[in-house]
Parts: C-alpha cells; sequence; structure tokens
C-alpha cells in the first residue's frame, strides 16, 4: 500500500495452488516470504524500503500476541518497522479494509463472520464500529461469544461442532457442512452452495428454526443445534453435535434445497436485524460492510432495498483475506502519523503481479504442445474472443494482473454466451465439474445494467449483489437466470482498466448483447489461476474451447489423442469414487473409471481405450478429465505446471 492505496495484494493461494492456502504450518512462513518478495519485486521494491509491516490473525489473545504476529514474515520484515494493531484486531481489520476504500467521510462499518479474534476466553461474533475521517474509530456494538472454540473441525472420520452454536455467521456455516458443502480434505465450508441452492427449495416453516430477534440487535440461537438433531443433519454425543451430512458426491434432495431456503432466509432477517440496530443507534446513513457473510449477495442486495441508508459499500476481499489489506489501510490512518484525509474509493481489485509483461505467451503454449496464435494488438484479440463467444464456445480469459478476493472480474474469467440454451450445463459439467445447480453471474455494461436488470444500486463492480432479471429480457440471457429469476451483477463501467471492457462492447456490437456469463477461472476444488502455465493446465484439465492471454489465442488439444497413466500416490476411496464390491472378475463388472485406469498404461491414448472398451471416445474424455481433477490420472505427453516447493519437515522421516 502507498500513499493509502492498495497497490498489490494477493491471497496465499494462488501462488501455493493450494485452495484456501492451508499449507502445512512448518512451511507457511517460507510461503509467506515467498508471496511478499514476489509482491515487492513487482514493485521493484525491496523489504527496506517498506516503512511498515502489520499483520492480523484470528488467533491473537491479547496485545503482546498481536505484535508478534510478523514473526511468521521474520524472513523479510525489518523488525524495527514491526507495527501492529489494537487487540482484538481481527473485526477491525475487516472494518478498516471497508472504511479505507469506501471513498466515504464517514461511516458505520458492520463486521459479520463466522468467528473472529479470542477476547479473553471467547470471541469476536459480530461488531461494528464508527469511522470518520481524522478521527480513531470508535466500537458502538460488539456481540463476544463466550468460548473461543470453532465450530465444524474433524475427527475419527466425522465433522462435529459444540452442541450449542451461536453466531450468525456460525450458524450458517454449520449447516453448510451439515448440507455435505465443504472444501475436500478440510472442515473450509463452501457457503456460496448454500445460496445457490436455497432457490430451488421452500422453508420448512414461517417459524423460525435457528435465529431468532431479541432487543437490542441481538439474535438468539437456543433452537439452532435442536433443528439440527430433529431434522436428522445431526446427533447428540455428550456435549457435542456429529453432523449427519449428505455424502460429498450424493445428489440433493427436497430436504437439502428446504434446509438451505430455510436457513438462508433467516440468516438475512437476523443480518438486517442487526443493520438495523445498528444504523438507528449511530444516526448513520452511511453503511460498510466486511466479513465472511458478505460475500452472500442475496442478503447485500436486501440491505440495499430495505435499510434506509443513503450510501453502501462492500468490501471486495470481504473474507480473511482481504486482512492484509485492512490491517495496512489501518496502519497508515491510524499508527504511521501520516496526514489525514478521505481515502480515494477502490474503483477495480486487479491488484496482483504483473504476469503477462516480458513474456513470451506464444512460445510458452507452444511449449505445452499447443497451437497458438499473436493477434496485432487489443482490439483483434477482442474481436476474436468476441466471436468465438457468440458462436457458442466456452472461453478462458487471462488478462495480466488478478484480482483480489474471490470473484473473477475480467482477469481470470471463463467466458461464454448468456443466451445459448443449455450453455450453463455445458459450462457446469464439462468445465468447471461442478453441481448443476449452482447459478452463473452475467457481466454487462454498467450504462445498460438498468436496462436487464431490477439493480438496488446504479453499479455492482464487485459482483456482490444479486438482482431480478427483468422478465421481458429472461429469455434472452437464460443462461445467466437463477432458477429464480435473479442473477449476480457485475457492472462494468468505462474507466474499468485492462481488456475487458472493450470485450463487452465488441460482443453486443456482435449480437446485440451487452452481457456475457462469467465465471472464475478454475476447476472444481481448485484455486483460480495466476500464472499462464496454470491457464495452460486447465486447457489439459477440461473441455475449453480456447484460451485468449494477452493478445495471444490458444487452440485446444486433442484430449483424445492424450495418453494417460494412473498416479498411484492417490487412491479412489480417498476421493470418494465409488469402488467395486464382489464381482465376478469379469471386466465389464469393474466400474467404468477402473476399467479406464487398468488400460491407462501411457502407452494407449485414450482413443485407443475407447476402442478396447467399444466406449464413446467422447464420454471417455469426460470420464478421464474427472479423473485428472481427482489425481487419479495425469497425461503422458504434455507439461505439467510448475508447483512451488518448500522445505521439509524437520527430521521427519516422510519425504514424499
Amino acid at each position: 500500500m502507498e500513499d493509502g492505496v492498495i497497490r498489490f495484494a494477493l491471497a496465499l493461494e494462488r501462488t501455493t495452488r493450494v485452495k484456501r492456502g492451508t499449507v502445512p504450518m512448518h512451511v507457511y512462513a517460507a510461503a509467506m516470504a515467498d508471496l511478499a518478495n514476489e509482491l515487492l519485486a513487482g514493485s521493484g521494491l525491496s523489504a527496506h524500503d517498506i516503512n511498515g509491516w502489520i499483520a492480523s490473525s484470528t488467533e491473537s489473545r491479547d496485545q503482546a500476541d498481536e505484535c508478534r504476529l510478523l514473526s511468521i514474515l521474520g524472513l523479510v520484515a525489518p523488525a524495527e518497522r514491526h507495527l501492529a494493531l489494537p487487540h482484538p484486531g481481527h473485526h477491525l481489520a475487516h472494518a478498516s479494509a471497508a472504511f479505507y476504500t469506501s471513498g466515504f467521510d464517514h461511516a458505520v462499518a458492520l463486521i459479520i463472520d463466522c468467528y473472529g479474534s479470542r477476547v479473553g476466553n471467547g470471541r469476536e461474533r459480530e461488531t461494528a464500529f464508527s469511522f470518520r475521517a481524522g478521527a480513531k474509530p470508535e466500537t458502538v456494538y460488539r456481540i463476544v461469544r463466550d468460548a473461543d472454540r470453532i465450530a465444524g473441525y474433524r475427527r475419527d472420520g466425522h465433522v462435529w461442532t459444540p452442541a450449542t452454536l451461536s453466531g450468525i455467521g456460525e450458524i450458517y456455516r454449520v449447516v453448510t457442512l451439515a448440507l455435505g458443502f465443504r472444501e475436500a480434505g478440510t472442515t473450509y465450508d463452501d457457503a456460496g452452495k448454500t445460496m445457490g441452492l436455497a432457490s430451488y427449495g421452500k422453508r420448512f416453516t414461517e417459524e423460525n428454526l435457528f435465529y431468532s430477534a431479541a432487543p437490542d440487535g441481538q439474535v438468539e440461537f437456543s433452537r439452532a443445534a435442536g433443528s439440527l438433531v430433529e431434522l436428522g443433519f445431526a446427533v447428540r454425543e455428550g456435549n457435542e453435535l456429529r453432523l449427519r451430512p449428505r455424502a460429498p458426491r450424493a445428489p440433493c434432495e427436497q430436504i437439502h434445497y428446504d434446509l438451505a431456503a430455510q436457513v438462508q432466509a433467516e440468516f438475512e432477517d437476523a443480518v438486517l436485524h442487526v443493520t438495523r440496530h445498528v444504523l438507528a443507534t449511530t444516526g448513520s446513513r452511511s453503511l460498510v460492510l466486511c466479513g465472511g457473510s458478505f460475500l452472500n449477495s442475496n442478503l447485500n442486495a436486501r440491505i440495499r432495498r430495505e435499510t434506509d441508508v443513503d450510501r453502501m459499500f462492500v468490501f471486495p476481499a470481504a473474507t480473511d483475506d482481504g486482512n492484509a489489506a485492512g490491517a495496512a489501510l489501518y496502519a497508515y490512518h491510524e499508527l504511521a502519523g501520516w496526514p489525514q484525509t478521505t481515502a480515494p474509493p477502490l474503483r477495480h481489485v486487479y491488484l496482483g503481479p504483473r504476469r503477462l509483461a516480458g513474456v513470451d505467451l506464444k512460445a510458452t503454449a507452444e511449449r505445452w504442445g499447443l497451437q497458438a496464435r499473436r493477434h496485432a494488438g487489443t482490439s483483434p484479440a477482442v474481436s476474436a474472443a468476441a466471436a468465438a463467444i457468440s458462436r457458442g464456445e466456452i472461453i478462458g480469459w487471462f488478462q495480466d494482473r488478478a484480482e483480489f478476493g474471490p470473484r473473477s472480474l475480467g482477469a481470470r474469467s471463463i467466458l461464454c454466451h448468456p443466451g445459448l440454451p443449455g450453455m450453463k450445463d455445458r459450462l457446469n459439467a464439462r468445465v468447471k465439474f461442478r453441481e448443476s445447480f449452482r447459478p452463473f453471474a452475467g457481466s454487462v455494461l454498467s450504462e445498460r445494467a438498468h436496462k436487464w436488470f431490477d439493480m438496488p444500486t446504479s453499479e455492482s463492480p464487485f459482483m456482490l449483489m444479486v438482482c431480478p432479471v427483468l422478465p421481458d429480457q429472461q429469455s434472452q440471457i437464460s443462461e445467466v437466470v437463477h432458477v429464480d429469476g435473479t442473477c449476480r451483477v457485475q457492472t462494468v463501467a468505462e474507466d474499468s482498466p485492462g481488456p475487458f471492457r472493450l470485450l463487452l462492447e465488441a460482443f453486443e456490437q456482435q449480437t446485440g448483447l451487452p452481457i456475457v456469463l462469467n465465471t472464475s477461472f478454475n476447476l472444481r476444488g481448485m484455486p483460480i489461476v495466476e500464472r499462464p502455465e496454470d491457464a495452460l493446465d486447465c486447457m489439459y484439465g477440461s473441455r475449453l474451447d480456447r484460451l485468449f492471454m494477452g493478445d495471444v489465442e490458444v487452440e485446444p488439444p486433442d484430449l483424445a489423442g492424450l495418453c494417460p497413466e494412473p498416479v498411484h500416490a492417490t487412491t479412489a476411496g480417498s476421493v470418494g469414487l465409488p469402488v467395486a464390491g464382489d464381482v465376478s472378475g469379469a471386466t465389464s463388472d469393474l466400474p467404468e473409471w477402473q476399467r479406464l485406469l487398468d488400460l491407462a498404461d501411457g502407452s494407449l491414448s485414450v482413443r485407443d481405450i475407447a476402442d478396447k472398451l467399444g466406449e464413446d471416445a467422447e464420454e471417455l474424455v469426460d470420464l478421464a478429465l474427472e479423473l485428472r481433477r481427482l489425481g487419479l490420472l495425469r497425461w503422458t505427453d504434455c507439461p505439467a505446471a510448475a508447483r512451488p516447493t518448500f522445505p521439509l519437515p524437520q527430521y521427519s522421516p516422510d519425504t514424499t
């Protein structure tokens, strides 16, 4: 951050290629140092050029812990330039990120997430601060959970929670885990799936099962655990609940749709209850929001429509990766002694390191065995991409600096036509490998948005609002219309940097539609691509029809002509594939994936294997791609994206 403006920001998962950045603790310091040095190098700086360093964590117990946080960055951060948030710092960092990038001169900041900093024997739960330029923020509302535990932890192959649940974000997280939505091998919940699933269901009852409004902006949760037990999603064992989630690959049934609908509706009402209380007690008509709960785009739209605010801003990196920015912004405005001014509003989040400058992208693609051609400049490349989308292709769109936060906003995106029937299902099944109920966002020219959507605000640049699609327009953009008639909207303004705006304009010229379907450039379970090699790897791992990297257009490989071989370190049972029971020994009795792996010796192509099995080659390609995504096979005849290497744990006998 320089002069109060974020210049570079990136989440650890993008460079480690580990979702959520959950690298082993013994490599965390090295991974963070590598990331910090990469961001510094991108700015032409060294560690000694930085005036101050600051960090944030949920696990600080007191002020001494806050001051010790930067020891994790001892590889790069000079000790004499360490700064520290006042304890508890987690929610304050969230709030600072939202206020100091809003462009407002005053506002109330509301923070709601699953859990915040430790406070004594408890944890921050919901917090609000009053901000005014030139003055220190004041805490105006704080609810602290009376225990410092985190609900949702693994033990003995099950997911457990305390028998007593509390917290708006915690309840949503636990229900999400009960629905079976979590990152493989972890208890990181995938709450966006619960929001998407909710539109397919109906509340069990108008009576609240999980949240109850109480006086003074409080929310009670006394029925939450019992409701999960009564619905069959948990059992009590002592002072704990053992969740009984839907199996990872099992289909969703009506009870899952209805549970999602119940918790989504109650969650929205609970947050609105707290929001109205905070606005009323402060008298503020300016609201800024942060914390993971505010990635819930349905909620954000309701807050904007149903509260008496004149202006509202949601920080786009609302989860904990955004707290790096929040801590730095707090340090600049409150700790470093620089002149206090109203910070400029955040207009874009293309804040990652530069990835295209000085790179011969055509040569890189050809090293990967892919045909590529360099267009004569941005305009012809954009026209070619728009033409590919208009004829029904699914394209990868990779531009220089990646977005900060979880949304792909036109730098690391997969794009396709919003109105061709079947496009959404094809994208879900053959590229993203994700559940069919999940909706896709629409990116629209900002000045056209009100002709297509019922917008609660003039713009939605960070894809954080769900809006009804106007009835007369729904058939033209059917693939971005969710089952409830809504769409998560990104508006793209004329001053938006990069070529994404030009692509939308070219697509409108060719089709009359100012909208494209936009989803993140990654495959299921993987972080969003960061480097060109990550994007090329996706070409070998999905049915992408074409890739555009800067001005270079890359053709897809002949997937049926590739030769697979098994990866023996991974077992089918560990990734949830069906395993054959008692079989007669005939090949036809084995699961299809097993028959494929048995013949995948690295010398036969998928097409050859299909001939031997009497299967359709294209269907076998889809299965091979799924097995590759799960880590069960690899291609012998293409490069692999380089993964970072870190030190092995000292004295560990495991050298794998």
